[in-house]
């Protein structure tokens, strides 16, 4: 136990030696009576003062009403993910990989519509790669530099 671990822990939990934890309690109090460091006897008393005021202080009442719509806000789902929750979970468990597919290709026809000149570019160069692996007769393997030895 050190005096900077002691302040991190009236700090911390406050003056009262109870809050702080069960496993350095004892360690802190000790070196706390034997230490005439002027830190840890300032921190302290600010930590008191702190703990006395907090303790003055009063919770404010909230009405049952009020506190039944806390409840009631708190446990609705907002808008949106209610919408998203049923929109998954409406024909059942088949529906969700087939709609994320269904989603991919309608992305895909539409950024193929929506720039034809790049598709037309990445369609060709496809095109040249297949020409050039067939008229050269090397397949994938022997093009990346892994031959085939079986």
């Amino acid at each position: 136990m050190t005096e900077d671990r002691i302040l991190e822990l009236i700090e911390a939990y406050g003056a009262d030696p109870v809050r702080w934890p069960e496993d350095e309690r004892a360690a802190a109090q000790t070196l706390l009576a034997a230490s005439d460091d002027p830190r840890l006897h300032a921190s302290l008393a600010a930590a008191k003062d702190l703990d006395t005021l907090l303790s003055m202080a009063t919770i404010p009442a909230i009405s049952p009403d009020a506190r039944r719509r806390l409840y009631a806000e708190a446990a609705a789902p907002s808008a949106p993910i209610a919408w998203l929750r049923r929109l998954f979970d409406w024909p059942g468990p088949i529906w969700q990989p087939t709609g994320a597919l269904a989603a991919a290709l309608v992305l895909g026809i539409c950024v193929g519509i929506a720039n034809p000149e790049a598709s037309a570019d990445i369609a060709g160069l496809a095109v040249v790669a297949v020409q050039a692996e067939t008229e050269s007769g090397d397949d994938f393997d022997s093009l990346v530099g892994m031959e085939d030895n079986l």
